[in-house]
């Protein structure tokens, strides 16, 4: 069989490792199961190096989905949510038009359904939750599990007359729904709190405006009794 001869061009894209130090000519390398001296040899090795890569970049990509992603519910966790909110305030010192609104959401009696009905309940409980958020936002908006009942929806292009507008109807609809759960029905009940955000904010400022309005949202409610 015809030895094949590889030059440092014709084999560059296979690697380094593959050229002698003095980029001579090779007339023979060696790879994992691999004796390479013929054309076909060079192409199966090259195909297989591919494959690997590919499968590797794969699994980089489900291991950064998953450090941003919240296993139980499937939205975006804490650290994805700040990514995503970090993005959309440096568009927003770019372009004057693309502010928004950031919405925090807190459970109201989440923990008495742990208590009561498990945790299997409160997972399930959790899920429903972010279904519900999800069916009342756009496409391009972003909606995050933060923390345990504690989520975050992510309007973007959105005034802020608009957005409270937004937020009203979404705090009536979502405290309207009810949950089936084996042969009970849950109520679903939260407290919401708005921060408008422009391209001066920080996430931390945002964050934080947006909780102090949730909080005061949570005391009112507690005191009406609803």
């Amino acid at each position: 069989m015809q030895t094949l001869t590889l030059t440092k061009n014709a084999v560059k894209s296979l690697g380094p490792a593959l050229l002698d130090s003095e980029s001579k000519p090779l007339s023979a390398f060696s790879m994992p199961n691999y004796q390479i001296n013929d054309l076909d040899g060079a192409r199966t090795a090259l195909s297989e190096a591919e494959q690997v890569i590919r499968s590797q970049e794969e699994r980089i990509r489900q291991l950064e989905n998953l450090a941003l992603t919240d296993e139980l519910t499937g939205l975006l966790n804490r650290r994805g949510f700040t990514l995503a909110l970090q993005r959309e305030l440096s568009s927003a010192r770019r372009d004057a038009n693309a502010g928004g609104i950031l919405v925090m959401v807190d459970l109201d009696g989440f923990k008495a359904i742990n208590d009561l009905w498990g945790h299997c309940a409160g997972d399930d409980y959790l899920q429903a939750v972010a279904h519900a958020l999800l069916s009342e936002v756009r496409s391009n908006d972003t909606v995050a599990r933060i923390g345990g009942d504690e989520f975050a929806i992510l309007f973007t292009r959105m005034s802020e007359e608009t957005g409270m507008m937004r937020m009203r109807k979404l705090e009536k609809s979502f405290n309207s729904r009810m949950m089936q759960w084996r042969d009970r029905v849950l109520p679903m009940r939260a407290s919401f709190g708005l921060s408008a955000y422009d391209g001066s904010a920080t996430p931390d400022t945002i964050m934080v405006s947006a909780d102090l309005k949730l909080y005061a949202s949570k005391a009112r409610r507690r005191i009406r009794g609803s």
